[in-house]
């Protein structure tokens, strides 16, 4: 006996709603963009307008932008994890310290260049400076004269 399901109303709002979200994902990028250029003077230069958004040209500009973010988020990871595989192929010690090491030096600089965005302490901004600043050297004089 082969049964047959009927789709209420109820199934049916809740697609539209799940596909009327995913458009809206989908076609953020263009929006934003629009959005940002009507209120500047040169998206007033090029004719966009509030009314632009959810428009053509919105859903022209996502299609190009939505793959372009989506590789953005992608590559950098994948990069990282072939680094990580490449320190570990090192036959040599000192090549393996130093390239995980270049890690620790990586997040101090990523932490200094963060702590000088906001609006915190003159002093830890300048410590977590000088804290990248010490072990970037400290990292270059290990291949050179500590690993040896």
């Amino acid at each position: 006996m082969a049964t047959t399901e009927t789709i209420t109303p109820i199934d049916t709002q809740t697609n539209d709603a799940l596909m009327h979200t995913l458009l809206e994902w989908v076609s953020f990028p263009g929006d934003y963009v629009i959005s940002t250029l009507a209120g500047m003077d040169i998206g007033a230069y090029l004719g966009f307008v509030e009314a632009d958004v959810d428009g053509v040209f919105s859903i022209a500009i996502s299609v190009i932008l939505t793959p372009l973010i989506i590789f953005l988020l992608i590559y950098p990871f994948k990069n990282l994890v072939d680094v990580i595989l490449h320190c570990m192929r090192h036959e040599l010690k000192k090549d393996r310290v130093k390239c995980k090491t270049g890690f620790v030096v990586l997040v101090l600089f990523l932490i200094a260049l963060i702590v000088k965005q906001y609006p915190i302490e003159p002093w830890i901004q300048d410590g977590a400076f000088g804290i990248f600043v010490v072990s970037w050297i400290i990292w270059f004089a290990q291949g050179r004269w500590l690993n040896k």
